[in-house]
């Protein structure tokens, strides 16, 4: 107990540690990057907190997620009532070329929570594959690296990166092949001869692919029964299962009972497997479930499912295949409660040492199992695996022929601040990802964003600005949603009308589209009303081109044509739409372009205007031939700092606004370059000015640059 006390005295002094020294935990120091200070504190991929258990991917939603293991009661920065902190992962993949892509990062907030079992959850990430292949050519399986981090952000581009808290974790997993219509079409097209495009061409285009097979048909039984030696029992079972569960299910089917003729010719006697298929017992020889949870931020149960085999499977992948069944439950203190049943489909496919792993996933929505803010409850989760043949539901405890359950917890998150339970209460939930809480009355954003992704000082908006909210205690029936806006020139709040695209996952089909949410007069339907139905990160709008200056926003909700049934409250919001624009000058001597000895000291005029600034930077180029020079702010705002002279990595003397040394309107003075040191060489002298302003809903920030040029001599 005093070990673990110690612990969390640790993490809560980390964010400090890491400030005086990034490499004060040792997790750098295999990095090789130059100008790391010594470890004062050797921990590395400390697992007792938090642990990344299980990665899983679904080929037709091109989802990626991880599932992430909460195991400590504390040491995650505060109860339900404060910021807490944030569980990172980030992924990458390997083609199979040896290099790992950068495929993004998710995060989830966590608290300190008085559980002592641990919890189970799930973050996903939405890919776009860098690699595909068609179905009858050598399939697409990546390796995947996820990297979970406790607090800290996994640095962009860097797989080798170790964690201080959190842990590595890798896995094979399966990409969807192409359309088959267009791999079929560049068969085609290669039949026919390149050529230039006229409408003859088109028309035997045409013709080539009307007579092509449908997409992906069943697998014929005695293909199946062919590629399972007889001597393989379980095998000869495994292909002929479906069709005998089929029958089992309705003796009076006739077409099942036809299904199952070429049996004879095979001289395979069902009854062999009598005790088998009466008797079913968590088999897990062909796939096998190991990991649910729940991703709170998309209200979606998950489960990662292991592929065993190379075969067993219904198909390859121009063929159906077949489908691992999981149906959910959850248990909130008075018994099992059916949640649904989803599904992932799988082929036969040459798998890799350690299997392929898959996730389905089931939206589901825990409203009324939700307590006021700050009263965090959980559930008990379970899921049950059965390939080819759904479990029946409402039977927490049904055991299939193939597969097996798997049990965890997971939490059940309060209500937002100002939702009471049982009453319809929509929430614009965050601007331009920032929650509306880290949004102060002058419109301005600060601390870190959703999923702590960037941090705002003083932030305003600019770019494309989106809305993200949620509604609570939904009433039945259809809905509907207008977004009220009104800027300094807008008399009175004005319907904001423009068309968005917005990420939608129908369920059962489990297949995510980009769809045009196009409003119907002033009201957009609200897609989320449907609990089959998700938006992702519960996007309601995207404000662009807004004029500078403040802002409010509110939301109102209503059924088709009937009155307004709730609205959020305003909330106002700093727009900046104008970026900063930058001056650098050579004034002395042969000025801009000219050519001065070495040991001479260079001195010029800078300057950064607009409003929010943020960071200004001036430096030599090229910096190895620069590295003796010497660089100094000579006149800018009280306080300024000036940089040293140049050397390996610090080639640049800088202001800044959260170093209290730059006005929020920017600054103006003058430089001074000793270039006693430098080698003779023509160099490039820059500025380099951001904002403050939340661009586009992410970190990036409007910058603008100047560049001048001069010749070094000896003399």
């Amino acid at each position: 107990m005093a070990e673990t006390r110690n612990d969390v005295a640790l993490r809560n002094a980390a964010k400090l540690h890491l400030i005086t020294n990034p490499n004060y935990f040792g997790n750098l120091t295999d990095l090789k990057l130059a100008g790391i200070p010594k470890a004062v504190l050797k921990k590395v991929g400390d697992t007792s907190f938090e642990q990344l258990t299980c990665i899983g991917y679904n080929p037709d939603t091109e989802i990626l997620t991880a599932i992430v293991r909460i195991k400590q009661q504390t040491g995650y920065g505060g109860d339900a009532c404060s910021d807490g902190s944030d569980e990172f992962v980030r992924f990458y993949l390997d083609y199979g070329d040896g290099s790992w892509v950068d495929h993004g990062v998710a995060s989830f907030n966590i608290h300190d929570l008085p559980f002592k079992d641990p919890l189970c959850y799930a973050v996903s990430v939405h890919i776009r594959p860098k690699r595909r292949s068609c179905c009858d050519d050598k399939p697409v399986l990546p390796k995947v690296r996820a990297i979970l981090s406790w607090n800290t952000m996994p640095p962009a581009n860097m797989p080798n990166w170790v964690p201080v808290w959190g842990n590595r974790l890798e896995r094979d997993i399966q990409i969807e092949p192409r359309n088959w219509l267009i791999c079929k079409l560049t068969d085609k097209i290669t039949d026919i001869g390149i050529q230039k495009i006229d409408p003859a061409l088109i028309d035997k285009i045409t013709a080539a692919v009307t007579k092509l097979p449908s997409p992906k048909p069943d697998a014929a039984l005695p293909d199946l029964l062919r590629s399972a030696p007889k001597a393989d029992a379980l095998g000869v079972l495994r292909n002929v299962f479906p069709a005998v569960a089929k029958l089992a299910a309705d003796p009076t089917d006739i077409a099942a009972y036809q299904a199952l003729s070429p049996l004879k010719a095979f001289d395979i006697d069902l009854s062999e497997f009598a005790d088998f298929l009466a008797q079913p017992n968590f088999n897990t020889t062909y796939e096998e479930l190991h990991c649910v949870g729940l991703d709170r931020d998309r209200m979606r149960l998950h489960g990662v499912v292991q592929i065993k085999r190379q075969s067993g499977y219904s198909g390859n992948l121009c063929q159906k295949g077949s489908r691992e069944y999981i149906a959910f439950y959850l248990d909130f203190g008075s018994g099992w409660e059916y949640q649904g049943t989803t599904f992932v489909e799988v082929h036969d496919v040459d798998v890799p040492q350690g299997g392929l792993w898959y996730q389905a996933s089931l939206p589901v929505n825990l409203d009324k199992h939700r307590q006021e803010w700050c009263k965090t409850g959980r559930a008990r989760i379970r899921g049950i695996l059965s390939w080819a043949v759904p479990p029946a539901p409402n039977q927490p405890d049904f055991v299939p022929h193939w597969g097996d359950r798997e049990d965890c917890w997971i939490e059940v998150e309060s209500l937002p601040e100002g939702v009471t339970p049982g009453i319809f209460t929509p929430i614009l939930e965050s601007i331009g990802n920032m929650v509306l809480p880290k949004i102060n009355g002058a419109g301005y954003a600060n601390g870190s964003s959703v999923g702590g992704l960037f941090i705002a000082d003083d932030a305003p908006f600019g770019g494309r600005t989106l809305l993200k909210g949620n509604g609570f205690n939904i009433p039945p029936g259809p809905m509907e949603y207008r977004v009220m806006i009104q800027g300094p020139s807008d008399a009175a709040p004005r319907a904001w009308t423009v068309p968005f695209d917005a990420e939608v996952t129908t369920f059962p089909s489990i297949f995510p589209v980009t769809q045009t949410v196009n409003a119907t007069g002033d009201w957009f339907p609200w897609l989320a009303a449907n609990p089959l139905v998700s938006v992702a990160d519960n996007l309601l709008a995207a404000l662009t081109g807004l004029e500078n200056g403040l802002h409010t926003v509110y939301l109102e909700f209503r059924h088709p044509f009937g009155a307004v049934l709730a609205a959020t409250p305003p909330k106002a919001f700093m727009v900046d739409n104008t970026g900063p624009v930058a001056d650098i000058e050579i004034t002395s001597g042969a000025g801009n372009c000219g050519k001065f000895g070495i040991g001479e000291v260079i001195s010029g005029t800078y300057s950064m205007t607009g409003d929010h600034a943020g960071s200004l930077v001036i430096h030599v180029t090229p910096l190895p031939e620069a590295a003796g020079g010497t660089m100094v702010i000579t006149s800018a705002v009280p306080g300024a700092f000036f940089a040293p002279p140049f050397s390996g990595g610090n080639s640049s003397v800088s202001l800044s606004y959260a170093g209290l040394t730059l006005n929020t309107d920017g600054t103006s003075g003058t430089w001074e370059l000793d270039t006693t040191g430098m080698e003779p060489c023509g160099y490039n002298l820059r500025i380099h000015v951001r904002d403050r302003t939340i661009v586009g809903s992410g970190s990036n920030n409007w910058t603008d640059d100047d560049i001048e040029g001069f010749c070094l001599e000896q003399r």
